[in-house]
């Protein structure tokens, strides 16, 4: 699977029952999504765990892609950023994640316009680096995003749904993630 039929498919997961869908909701939506997975990231217990984690990050780089218009393509060659251990790409992640909540915060609350090229430059930052993580850890990016598609159509068909949200099938989700 490929990074654009990636970002189609995850679109269908996308929540939009509980806000509007503007482009702010969708930046601050997809940053706190990468914000609480690298944080699920370093405490990874086993390798199928780290790479649910791992893909559950590329989905919400999906929705920044789609919302920023990027088109971004996988490349795990990232040369810029080989010479980082896990523990630093993930440190970097945060720190890039948290440069882009403040984007929003200042949007959000003090109405400052958010300056797109310099949010677009970050967002493909932490796809490299996410990318690079992947390469590091031997983590093939195509499959990881085939599987995390799998696990979301498990857990809520075609449609995002906060009641399936909420009441997922775990073991049904491990099976898949193991498979």
């Amino acid at each position: 699977m490929n990074w654009s039929e990636y970002k189609q498919l995850s679109e269908k997961t996308l929540s939009q029952e509980f806000h509007s869908g503007k482009q702010v909701e969708n930046l601050l939506h997809g940053v706190l999504g990468v914000l609480t997975e690298l944080e699920e990231l370093l405490d990874w217990d086993d390798e199928t765990n780290k790479k649910e984690e791992v893909a559950d990050i590329f989905w919400y780089i999906a929705l920044l892609d789609r919302e920023l218009g990027l088109n971004l393509e996988i490349d795990s060659n990232g040369s810029d950023y080989h010479q980082l251990v896990n523990e630093r790409i993930i440190i970097q992640s945060f720190k890039i994640s948290c440069g882009l909540l403040d984007y929003l915060k200042k949007k959000i609350y003090y109405n400052k316009p958010i300056n797109l090229e310099d949010f677009s430059d970050e967002v493909i930052k932490l796809f490299n680096l996410l990318s690079v993580f992947c390469s590091i850890n031997q983590i093939n990016i195509e499959k990881i995003l085939i599987t995390n598609i799998n696990k979301l159509k498990s857990r809520y068909g075609d449609k995002f749904s906060s009641e399936k949200a909420i009441h997922r099938h775990l073991d049904v989700e491990r099976t898949i993630l193991e498979s």
